[in-house]
């Protein structure tokens, strides 16, 4: 599986609840990871994280929808700290890739031991709110990895509330810039 969208991937009510969940949760700036001079990413972001209940209620609801589409085998799988993200206009996440060079080792913490060994195989997005509540802010992916000067192509059918495009972490991706109103979503790495 290189990329896809699953239509309906998380009900209107499970959308509800993790809105409810994720507005107890302390927000704040999306970053990155790189060291750039050059903005790669405006964004709101709020984390669920290992170790809480709404971690777990959340990772169990994820897990069970990816089971079932037969994208990972939760038995073989960690989920990282889930994040929710929220682009208001203006904002925007530029093109990246999810997965590292290298698996995760000792010196990696917070993750934990039950990260050592793995790397990440699987993102996915979900979305929290229609396409028609805000405009621009399409998903792209690209078969170019670079980053820079990249040419992709939006996932259309990725527009509905509840709907998850799920990929393989080294799928180069972002989210076009938001033009008006929000756009709402949650953020899920699967290492294995």
């Amino acid at each position: 599986m290189l990329y896809r969208v699953i239509k309906g991937a998380f009900s209107a009510d499970l959308v509800s609840e993790v809105e409810r969940r994720a507005e107890q949760l302390p927000a704040s700036s999306g970053a990155t990871v790189e060291h750039d001079e050059v903005s790669t990413r405006q964004c709101e972001v709020r984390w669920f994280k290992h170790g809480t209940k709404d971690f777990a209620w959340l990772e169990k609801e994820v897990f069970k929808f990816l089971e079932q589409a037969g994208a990972v085998d939760p038995k073989a799988s960690v989920m990282e700290d889930i994040q929710h993200t929220v682009y208001g206009p203006g904002h925007f996440h530029d093109w990246h890739i999810d997965a590292y060079q290298r698996p995760y080792n000792l010196y990696d913490l917070p993750l934990g031991n039950r990260f050592i060994g793995t790397k990440r195989k699987v993102s996915l997005s979900i979305l929290l709110n229609d396409a028609s509540e805000f405009e621009g802010g399409p998903f792209e992916v690209s078969m170019f990895s670079n980053g820079r000067n990249t040419v992709g192509t939006a996932m259309t059918d990725f527009s509905q509330m509840g709907d998850a495009a799920v990929f393989n972490s080294g799928v180069c991706h972002r989210v076009a810039p938001v033009i008006t109103g929000v756009r709402r979503s949650l953020v899920v790495w699967i290492c294995g």
